[in-house]
């Protein structure tokens, strides 16, 4: 199969899954950091790989069952080499960017340094074991590693404006809590039995303990921005001048003033929304993958002639016009309607 295909059913997943992550945040994050980002996550794999290989050596002495095993491969061999070297490119990159400014940045650049890592295994997957595997991870390790980099990233972006005292708790919960979920989602999977099936009720805790992290994080930066003029602060930040000079952000400041913005919660999308943003995700994805192959049909000599050029171009015509329609039904989906608030 060509390695256009290939190669794009192993990229389009995580694209779709950074778009819906990064339209949710109002105030949107500079996109060279964002590239920078999804480029260092797809780097880690490097040193993911021989540390992993470490780790589990190590553990091998007490892989003396089917469930130790598995749990050695599990947390030793992928859960803490890779949620350890996402959580370095957080803390140690992204951590000290001015634009990382408010908590809900922590879950845009957590998704994307793991979608950059998704990318890049689901490449090396797919480059061995063909489109098939490309399907079943675009419905599962690929969300799995976005959700966990959600989560981490909550956590993450809430230790950036906690006070000292808290911030080693904050990071220590959130790289656990990652690491926790993503060990507990491939302790099934590599029992080789049954029990892989539950591996799916794991992702679907990691993906309603991301939304709500996700939600709580969109709640404040919403409070924030219909905070009163004089105490919203639109770099995030303000100067308070005093003995030693302090720095605090525009969160702190209503705190310490004591007039918290007005409550304001975004309402829940409605169950059409959420079917047009699933319905036009499957298909926008599939529609990608077709025109991958349609253009990949050019090295075919049947193309050669002037009635295949005129076929292909009418292929490619048709595909482009259900690709536009399941692009219309997937930003359709993310912009609402929402339900509407209680009375």
């Amino acid at each position: 199969m060509s390695v256009l295909v290939l190669g794009g059913s192993a990229v389009v997943p995580s694209l779709l899954l950074f778009w819906y992550v990064y339209a949710r945040d109002k105030r949107p994050e500079p996109h060279g950091l964002l590239l920078r980002t999804f480029l260092l996550g797809a780097l880690i794999c490097a040193p993911v790989i021989p540390t992993a290989h470490v780790l589990q050596a190590l553990g091998e002495p007490f892989a003396v069952g089917l469930w130790s095993s598995a749990a050695v491969r599990a947390f030793l061999g992928a859960a803490i080499p890779e949620e350890l070297f996402k959580f370095l490119v957080l803390s140690l990159y992204v951590w000290r960017k001015p634009a990382f400014d408010e908590p809900l940045d922590g879950v845009v650049y957590g998704a994307t340094a793991s979608l950059g890592f998704a990318t890049l295994e689901n490449i090396l997957y797919v480059g061995e074991h063909g489109l098939g595997v490309a399907l079943l991870r675009a419905l599962t390790a690929v969300p799995g590693h976005a959700f966990t980099g959600v989560i981490m990233g909550a956590f993450v972006g809430r230790a950036k404006l906690a006070s000292p005292e808290q911030r080693f708790g904050l990071l220590a919960a959130g790289l656990g809590q990652a690491t926790l979920l993503h060990g507990a989602y491939d302790l099934f999977i590599m029992t080789n039995t049954g029990f892989a099936v539950l591996s799916l009720g794991v992702l679907l805790v990691e993906v309603q303990w991301g939304r709500k992290l996700y939600r709580a994080l969109q709640t404040e930066q919403l409070e924030l921005m219909a905070a009163p003029a004089e105490l919203y602060v639109a770099e995030g930040a303000m100067a308070l001048h005093g003995p030693g000079m302090q720095v605090a952000t525009a969160s702190a400041v209503m705190v310490a003033t004591q007039r918290p913005a007005p409550r304001v919660v975004e309402p829940p999308r409605t169950m059409g929304a959420w079917v047009k943003l699933i319905l036009g995700g499957l298909g926008l994805t599939a529609s990608s993958l077709w025109l991958l192959v349609v253009f990949a049909a050019l090295s075919e000599e049947w193309v050669s002639t002037v009635e295949g050029m005129l076929g292909w171009g009418v292929i490619t015509a048709g595909s482009l016009g259900f690709a536009l329609f399941f692009l219309w039904l997937f930003r359709s989906g993310l912009r609402g309607p929402r339900a509407l608030p209680e009375r």
